[in-house]
């Protein structure tokens, strides 16, 4: 489709030098507090707070007192004032997470504070005197020109910032341990992911921000065939707001971009099938099939749901009398086959392993009772997607998409609210039927809504013009403060995990899965210590599914080893019942017999005795506390939760 551009944006006002002078000196003020409180021993997270406060009031008081201009002031006082503490808090959010990385990289605090000072106050002043001008001009909010850069800007700017000292998830972690041990398959995922992140070390070593590396190149690869989709589809402003969201949402931000998860190359094959298969379907490219074949096979590799687009487009060929053609051609069925080829290597691991993988993903994996939990799916889609999907799906059944004429046929209009109708649907409803009966994952809608994206990026860029006032007003109203406080969430949450908010404890999730490259330090020496005396090499055992065993794998692999001990072998102690995922593969229980072990446990409870005898020839008497520690280089080391660990001698399988 070829709408309507937004109108244009009138320049910004000229600097006065007052305004650049009371920034200069709120940056001044900031940055001399900040290095003068992590002088007298505060914690990185309270300095910078600190520092932030009081540069920011004065930058404040004043601006307040020399104006602040009339492009800015056009804006109602209510939405100046969120967009600045957007920005504001935005600011904080990265210039914590250089901070703790340029520390983490061995720079001097000066330097590292020089850095962060540096970053966040210039967003700020582009805040200020760029952005603000321009939302002022675009009654539509993020209509204005290069709002979807300003996005794709800040989501890069925290990923950047964060890559290196967010400490890994027992997911992300457990992942890794299948990088470690490469293989074709295994039991509950495909290998993508396992691949991705041992080409990552193989080329730049170990650690958080490598294993993560492939998690950002998903996010682009994303970006990249929402906005070529979106290119089809709409127009070249709405794909660049649909390009931002891409990478704004929850979903994306989070599984394509930060965290390594099989759902990270997933992400990136589906929105890359989603670009082929319409300019096969509906642009009626014989090319176009190759790609499909590829990202299908590649999807295939990262997670299966991808096969869901394969009725989608059967569907579609169905209901469309053009692209019906494709049944009597030869291209589709190349497709297939050539996905069915990148796939085989799985098919090959499955037959070897009794089809365990297969099995486990076609219903072994629902262990709970039958219930009905479609509510829980409405609500994960709200969690992952936001509402703003949602608001667009009216379009899909709108005679017109815009009140305005359209260069484009009304047929070929049809033609992608068809297409985008049945490659959002049939997932949808596939999940829908199954949420019937079972739990449905957080995760699980998230790629659907990639097609979505060029809509929702057109109809937030020209609210005005669409045919159903109603869904414009309420686009105008919803698009600008939901990014808004995703953005917040996102920098508040990054800092707080990373640097600590003075007052606010880690709690529950958050206290899982921090500090254990400390504890596993202390792990090595008992296991040192324990090798000594009993000449054997001890395994070490986390009491739960897989979370811990994780963490212990990867924080106590080679790299992190301190010199003169050894990498750690961690294990479950589900292993032994059969139920720790391919932890039970990886270290069967006959060949750890006679082995020492170091048990370690959330809580103390579970080392007792009645819990654990039968499998030890002996169990030592003492408890001992393990504590797990905020990460975040140089200062704010402080206990955040505490495990337990106890030794047991002559495993019994």
């Amino acid at each position: 489709m070829n709408l309507p551009s937004p109108p244009s944006v009138a320049a910004p006002a000229r600097l006065s030098r007052s305004a650049v002078a009371a920034m200069a000196l709120g940056a001044a003020v900031d940055g001399a507090l900040t290095l003068a409180l992590l002088a007298q021993g505060w914690t990185q997270g309270g300095a910078h707070i600190a520092g932030w406060l009081a540069g920011s009031l004065l930058w404040w008081l004043l601006a307040a007192w020399a104006g602040r201009g009339a492009a800015a002031g056009a804006l109602p006082r209510a939405s100046r004032l969120g967009w600045q503490a957007v920005a504001a808090v935005l600011a904080l959010g990265l210039r914590g997470g250089a901070l703790a990385s340029a520390l983490a990289w061995g720079l001097p605090v000066w330097l590292a504070v020089a850095l962060g000072l540096a970053l966040a106050w210039g967003l700020r002043a582009v805040g200020e005197w760029r952005i603000l001008p321009r939302l002022a001009a675009a009654p539509s909010g993020l209509r204005m020109p290069g709002a979807a850069g300003t996005l794709l800007l800040a989501i890069a700017l925290l990923h950047l910032a964060y890559l290196k000292v967010f400490p890994l998830l027992p997911e992300e972690a457990y992942y890794w341990n299948y990088a470690a041990r490469p293989d074709f398959g295994y039991l509950d995922h495909p290998p993508m992911v396992a691949w991705l992140i041992a080409l990552a070390e193989a080329l730049f070593g170990h650690g958080e921000a490598v294993v993560r590396l492939p998690a950002l190149a998903c996010g682009v690869v994303v970006a990249v065939f929402v906005w070529r989709l979106a290119r089809r589809l709409v127009d070249p402003a709405g794909a660049w707001m649909a390009a931002a969201l891409s990478v704004t949402l929850p979903y994306a931000f989070f599984v394509a971009g930060l965290l390594i998860t099989p759902d990270a190359p997933l992400a990136a094959a589906w929105a890359a099938a989603l670009y082929f298969l319409h300019r096969a379907l509906v642009g009626g490219e014989a090319r176009a099939w190759v790609g499909v074949g590829v990202a299908l096979g590649a999807g295939m590799l990262s997670k299966y749901t991808i096969a869901l687009l394969g009725p989608a487009a059967l569907l579609f060929c169905l209901l469309d009398a053009r692209a019906r053609a494709w049944f009597l051609r030869p291209q589709p069925y190349a497709a297939v086959l050539l996905a069915a080829l990148l796939f085989a290597p799985v098919v090959g691991w499955n037959y070897s392993h009794d089809w365990v993988s297969f099995r486990f993903q076609g219903g072994e994996r629902f262990v709970e009772p039958a219930r009905f939990q479609l509510h829980v799916m409405l609500q994960n889609i709200l969690l992952v997607a936001t509402p703003l999907p949602l608001l667009v799906l009216p379009l899909l059944w709108a005679r017109r998409w815009s009140a305005e004429p359209a260069a484009e046929p009304a047929h070929a209009e049809a033609r992608n609210r068809l297409f985008v109708a049945c490659v959002t649907g049939v997932p949808l409803a596939v999940f829908a039927w199954s949420a019937l009966k079972h739990e449905p994952r957080l995760n699980w809608t998230g790629p659907i809504w990639l097609a979505t994206l060029p809509m929702l990026g057109w109809a937030i860029v020209h609210a005005r013009t669409l045919a159903r006032p109603w869904l414009g007003t309420t686009l105008r109203r919803a698009a600008g403060p939901i990014v808004g406080l995703l953005l917040v969430a996102y920098s508040a949450a990054s800092y707080h995990l990373v640097l600590g908010v003075p007052g606010l404890p880690y709690t529950g999730a958050f206290a899982r899965f921090m500090g254990w490259q400390q504890a596993t330090a202390e792990l090595q020496a008992v296991q040192a210590r324990l090798q000594q005396a009993t000449g054997l090499a001890p395994v070490v055992v986390g009491l739960d599914k897989y979370n811990t065993a994780s963490q212990i794998g990867f924080y106590g692999a080679a790299p992190f080893v301190a010199p003169g001990q050894a990498a750690l072998q961690a294990t479950s102690l589900e292993t032994f019942n059969g139920n720790a995922l391919m932890f039970t593969y990886w270290n069967p229980p006959a060949s750890l017999a006679g082995r020492p072990m170091i048990l370690v446990a959330r809580e103390r409870e579970d080392l007792a005795d009645n819990k654990l005898g039968a499998h030890f020839t002996a169990l030592d008497a003492a408890i001992h506390p393990l504590a797990l520690g905020n990460t975040a280089p140089a200062g704010n080391q402080r206990r955040i939760d505490t495990y337990y660990y106890r030794i047991g001698y002559g495993f019994k399988p």
